[in-house]
C-alpha cells in the first residue's frame, strides 16, 4: 500500500487494517532517502519492499538527450533498492510520464469525489503528469527504445535480485494528443516481457487500467501470470474515451472474479489497493491518493483474499 503523506501516524493505520507491505513513491536519488524511509516502516511493523511512481524516465521512453545518464540514474535506484532490501521496482513507459485525468470532482457514493478522464476535455489534466516533449514519438520509436531499455537494465536487475514490472498506460488509449501509447492490452504486455527474457522483467497488472479498453483482465491475468511481479486493483466505469473511477466493490470489475482468477494462476506477489475515492473531510489535493478511501479499499480487498 501506498501511505499518503508519508507519516508515522499513516503507516500505523496501514498497519491497524492488516496492510503488510508499504510501496514508497520515487524519494530522490540515493541510498539515504530509502534507509530512512525503510527505518519508518519498519518502526510500525511493516515491510518496504516495493518502489513506484514519479522516477524520472521521460529521457528514456523517447530517447532524449541524456538518455543513457538517466538509464545510469535508474541502474543506480536499482542497486540502492537491492542494499535496502526491497523487492519489486514498478516503473512505466507512459510517454506524458504518469496517468491523466480530466476531471477529480465526479461525485460517488455518499457524495465521495473520483477522478473521470473524458477525451473530449483533454488537455485539462488534473494530475501531477508532468507532461510529453513537444515532438511526438512513434509508436515503433517507442517499441525500440524500450527494448534498448530493457537491455540495458535488466541485468542489472538480475544481478541485484530486484524485479522490474511494467505498469499499463493509463488512460488506455492508441493516442492522446497525437502522441502514441504502447502498453494498453495483454498482448502488449506479452511483448514486454518476450523482449528480453529474465526473472527479473516482468509486469504490474493493473485492471483498473485496462479494463476501459475492452481488455478481458480475467484472461489477461489466466495468461500471464508467470510474469505478473505485481498487482493494482482498482475499480472503474466506462469506456477508454471516457471512465470515472469509482470505489472498489461497486464499478464494472467484479472484484471477487478477479481475486478468484489471481487465485487460481497462483499469484503470491504484493497487491496494493489502487486509486480510491477521496472522502468528506479530506482536502483532494491528490486525487486517488488520499487516505481515508484507500483505507477503506485496503479492508475490501483483505476480505476478497480470504474469501478467494
Amino acid at each position: 500500500m501506498i501511505v499518503n503523506p508519508f507519516t508515522e501516524r499513516n503507516l500505523q493505520l496501514a498497519a491497524q487494517v492488516g496492510v503488510t507491505d508499504i510501496v514508497l513513491t520515487y524519494p530522490g536519488p540515493g541510498l539515504e532517502p530509502l534507509l530512512a524511509a525503510k527505518k519508518l516502516v519498519e518502526s510500525c511493523g511493516l515491510r518496504l519492499t516495493h518502489l513506484e511512481r514519479k522516477i524520472p524516465h521521460l529521457k528514456f521512453v523517447h530517447n532524449l538527450p541524456g538518455r543513457d545518464g538517466q538509464i545510469a540514474d535508474f541502474k543506480k535506484l536499482i542497486r540502492n533498492m537491492s542494499e535496502a532490501g526491497m523487492e519489486v521496482l514498478c516503473y512505466n513507459w507512459m510517454p506524458d510520464e504518469d496517468w491523466q485525468r480530466t476531471s477529480c470532482t465526479v461525485r460517488e457514493r455518499g457524495g465521495a469525489l473520483v477522478t473521470e478522464f473524458n477525451l473530449a476535455h483533454v488537455g485539462r489534466n488534473v494530475t501531477d503528469a508532468d507532461g510529453r516533449p513537444p515532438t511526438p514519438t512513434p509508436a515503433a520509436k517507442l517499441w525500440e527504445n524500450l527494448e534498448y531499455f530493457l537491455n540495458e537494465v535488466v541485468p542489472v536487475a538480475e544481478e541485484a535480485g530486484i524485479k522490474l514490472a511494467l505498469h499499463p498506460d493509463d488512460p488506455p488509449l492508441p493516442e492522446l494528443l497525437g502522441q502514441p501509447r504502447i502498453i494498453i492490452s495483454n498482448e502488449a504486455l506479452r511483448r514486454v516481457v518476450d523482449l528480453v527474457p529474465s526473472p527479473s522483467n516482468g509486469i504490474c497488472y493493473c485492471v483498473g487500467s485496462l479494463h476501459p479498453a475492452g481488455v478481458d483482465v480475467l484472461a489477461g491475468i489466466r495468461s500471464l501470470a508467470d510474469k505478473i511481479f505485481f498487482f493494482h486493483a482498482r475499480n472503474v466505469r466506462g469506456t477508454a474515451e471516457h471512465f470515472v473511477e469509482t470505489w472498489h466493490d461497486n464499478g464494472e470489475i467484479d472484484m471477487p472474479a478477479v481475486f478468484r482468477a489471481l487465485k487460481a494462476a497462483g499469484y503470491r506477489g504484493t497487491l496494493r489497493p489502487d486509486h480510491a475515492p477521496s472522502m468528506a473531510g479530506e482536502t483532494n489535493e491528490t486525487p486517488g491518493y488520499e487516505m481515508l478511501g484507500r483505507l477503506f479499499a485496503a479492508g475490501y480487498l483483505r476480505g476478497l483474499m480470504q474469501t478467494a
